[in-house]
């Protein structure tokens, strides 16, 4: 095991580097839809047994980006935009209030943490390292929750976001996200900085809302990983609540 999951195996416990792993890879499509798990080769990969790999398979199984087919196999599941839209709504609803906790509680002892993330965020944006980029775009919203005084709640986040991570990174060098986001993160962090609670929560609806732009580029780009969801009614569902 080398690079940068070699570094993160230092005491963390296998099964959740398995999902990390294997997490990761979904999202940024290295495990595309449809594709098949190799058991064997993955625990060779990762050095791990099999115990700690299948916890992983079906935490992610759970999560609905892997598909476990009993004396079948494993495979990675095709994009569900309803996945997608209830991801969203667990994420908006969740934040729209910590951001207002947050632009309360904020002292400038968080400044540096911010300070590091935008430069960071800018520097993957040079780079079009566009794996980076989501990860720092989340670790952004998650120390949003920590100045908050909710640190925990990211996981509720984090768990039901998996196909809505999926149509993200795959817009991301496609339609200028990136840059976007690095703009209403500025924004975001400015408000904070001054208390301005009301201010906060205008520039993340705005910032949580392109939902439909993004899911009108997947459906335009790349019909064929989605999920043939007929009785899902998009137009209704994409029209944002006051």
């Amino acid at each position: 095991m080398t690079g940068t999951f070699a570094t993160a195996a230092r005491g963390k416990p296998k099964a959740e580097l398995a999902y990390d792993f294997l997490r990761e890879a979904v999202i940024t499509m290295k495990l595309p839809p449809d594709s098949t798990l190799a058991e064997k080769e993955l625990c060779a990969q990762l050095d791990i047994s099999r115990t700690p790999l299948r916890e992983a398979v079906l935490r992610l199984a759970q999560e609905g980006l892997l598909t476990v087919v009993p004396g079948g196999g494993t495979y990675v599941s095709k994009i569900s935009l309803r996945g997608v839209l209830q991801g969203h709504l667990v994420r908006s609803s969740i934040e729209f209030r910590i951001v207002r906790l947050a632009a309360r509680a904020y002292t400038p002892d968080y400044d540096r943490d911010f300070e590091l993330l935008l430069y960071l965020q800018a520097d993957a944006n040079r780079r079009g390292d566009y794996d980076r980029a989501l990860q720092v775009d989340t670790d952004f919203h998650r120390l949003m929750c920590r100045v908050a005084g909710f640190p925990d709640i990211w996981q509720i986040v984090h768990n039901a976001t998996g196909q809505l991570d999926r149509v993200r990174y795959r817009a991301f060098d496609k339609t200028g996200l990136t840059q976007e986001i690095e703009v209403e993160h500025r924004a975001l962090y400015d408000a904070l900085k001054s208390n301005d609670g009301d201010r906060a929560h205008a520039l993340l609806r705005k910032h949580l809302d392109d939902i439909s732009h993004v899911i009108d580029f997947m459906k335009s780009s790349a019909p064929e990983v989605l999920l043939q969801e007929d009785d899902l009614d998009l137009e209704g569902l994409l029209i944002p609540l006051p």
